[in-house]
């Protein structure tokens, strides 16, 4: 019947405009009709269309500005998320290769300094090195720099150099820099690609050379342990995340050489005479200061340019159980993650100081909008007037429980999961409170529906009444409701109930009304300590409410002695 009547005066309303609209014209046609002339009725026209068009211009300006500056604000959070990907994937690789080196030296060290032990170390770090298969050499250096353990990486897996192939490595610059350092200090080599003979291995072999030294009880240098890292895995994983960045992300080293990118050409370039000085720094030279200077995102002539230095440790903790602590040496002093979206005409759409390219944009986007908007923004105006009322009462009857005007199920567990904070850390604190009319369908079938729905109503104003602004009440069904106490715990809720129940009993006291309003009900408190779902805590409400309920139901009658029915 209320759709029926909301249709209606729906009907009612627009007929009733368009009446008006109609008479308004016509008499302002017939009492103009010889005064009226085509080039007024032409310029109406054209400041009409005008004014639609540069409102309609506007508002798309102000929405296409506010979606670029949404999708830059996007693309800046997602270009920090993979460079910091790539920095946690780094850092992650390196603190392995540190990991490695940690256990050969501890495991090791003291058969190191007996020569006869040499072979049966041979064999195990030749196992090792088959197991890992990311080390093209592990080494073992004398203090004069002379090999005496080598384990190479072949198709088969690791195996030992014979003595008369090992070498002597004091003049290299791995071994030099690791007799300069203390125990548990290690040496990290650039990373570059493997050369031997004087000559590039090709294919190219990135490699990274970690060396530590050995002393004796005394403090005596016995040697030198290095490990020769194959860094095409490490490389392989930062290309990989890559991946999820919408411009090219690139590893740089500290001289400003590509060490990895989207295109292999470019990497390498400082191992070769000919592209030496052809350099990331040379082609972003201002944007190059800029990430020296540790900024960590900007927006050039260029592009937008986001970098972090790799945050290889300069401290590593070698192991849960021991205190030692390993200082790291680079002999490379830095890397840099840099993410490079360019400012291209593919790209245009992401940058805000080109107003002419924002404006073309608008046009060439619109163009049939515009041409509709102006033929139907009449139309729409109207309609939204007519409509914005009913609108309104469909949300309300969707939300609220039309008899009681209370929150409706849906609309109540929607807002009491609001308010459960996404960060379980914040302080949250809640009570719920489930209440049931007793005697309502006594009520119902003694007195009448009407009689009824008194009693509901009755019941749900009180509540209302005595609720804070931050507290709400909600409809679940037929006699049942859920008052929700927002921050303050079950006694405190059990007291703002006893002076509902006072309420109640003014009621039952000072008007004349043929039944006793009676409620039963269960309190539960919440706080972030629990694990507790919103369904457990509404059921665990409703347990203690029917606990209570069986004991006032027994006996009781709702309807007064001698009332009129």
């Amino acid at each position: 019947m209320n759709v029926l009547v909301l249709g209606t005066n729906h009907r009612f309303i627009w007929v009733r405009e368009f009446r008006e609209l109609i008479y308004l014209r016509e008499g302002f046609v017939l009492e103009n009709e010889h005064s009226h002339d085509k080039k007024y009725d032409i310029s109406y026209f054209i400041i009409s269309f005008l004014a639609i068009f540069i409102i309609s211009f506007l508002v798309l300006f102000f929405i296409e500005k506010e979606v670029r500056i949404a999708k830059v604000v996007e693309l800046q959070r997602q270009e920090k998320r993979v460079v910091q990907l790539e920095d946690d994937f780094l850092s992650h690789e390196f603190n392995m290769l540190l990991s490695d080196l940690h256990y050969l030296h501890h495991a090791y060290k003291k058969d190191l300094l007996n020569t006869n032990n040499y072979a049966t170390i041979s064999a195990n770090w030749s196992e090792f090195s088959s197991q890992r298969r990311i080390y093209d050499q592990i080494r073992f250096l004398d203090a004069s720099g002379d090999e005496k353990i080598r384990i190479n990486i072949g198709s088969n897996g690791g195996y030992a150099v014979p003595e008369k192939d090992m070498q002597n490595k004091k003049d290299r610059y791995y071994f030099t820099e690791a007799i300069k350092l203390k125990e548990e200090s290690v040496y990290v080599s650039p990373l570059d690609l493997n050369v031997e003979q004087g000559e590039i291995e090709i294919p190219h072999k990135p490699t990274i050379r970690l060396s530590t030294p050995i002393y004796d009880e005394q403090g005596e240098l016995k040697g030198v342990i290095v490990l020769n890292y194959l860094a095409d895995s490490m490389l392989s994983g930062f290309r990989k995340l890559a991946g999820n960045s919408q411009g090219e992300i690139i590893l740089v080293n500290a001289a400003g050489y590509r060490l990895s990118s989207s295109n292999p050409d470019d990497d390498w370039k400082f191992m070769f005479d000919e592209k030496k000085g052809d350099t990331f720094e040379k082609e972003y030279p201002n944007e190059w200061i800029s990430i020296l200077k540790k900024k960590d995102q900007q927006t050039t002539k260029n592009g937008l340019i986001t970098a972090s230095p790799v945050s290889l440790s300069h401290k590593y903790t070698a192991g849960k159980n021991n205190s030692h602590n390993q200082q790291i040496i680079l002999g490379d002093s830095n890397w840099y993650i840099v993410s490079v979206f360019e400012r291209n005409v593919e790209n245009s759409g992401y940058f805000n100081d080109n107003i002419w390219s924002l404006l073309s944009d608008i046009l060439k986007k619109n163009r049939l909008y515009f041409i509709f908007i102006s033929i139907l923004s009449g139309i729409v105006g109207f309609l939204v007037y007519v409509n914005k009322r009913t609108y309104s009462r469909i949300k309300f009857y969707s939300e609220f429980d039309p008899l009681t005007k209370t929150l409706n199920r849906r609309a109540g567990i929607t807002k009491l999961n609001e308010l459960f904070p996404a960060d379980e850390r914040r302080k949250f604190l809640v009570s719920l409170c489930f209440i049931d009319i007793n005697g309502l369908k006594e009520v119902n079938d003694t007195l009448g529906h009407k009689f009824g729905d008194e009693l509901i109503t009755t019941v749900a104003n009180v509540i209302k009444e005595t609720l804070r602004d931050y507290d709400f009440l909600v409809r679940l069904g037929g006699d049942e409701f859920l008052i929700v106490f927002n921050g303050i715990a079950i006694d405190m809720a059990e007291s703002v109930w006893e002076r509902i129940v006072q309420s109640y009993n003014q009621i039952n006291q000072n008007e004349k009304r043929p039944y006793i309003i009676s409620v039963s009900h269960g309190i539960v408190d919440y706080d972030n300590r629990q694990k507790t779902q919103i369904d457990e805590l509404i059921n665990l409400a409703d347990e203690k409410m029917y606990n209570e309920k069986q004991i006032i139901k027994a006996g009781l009658s709702v309807i007064k002695k001698n009332s009129e029915n």
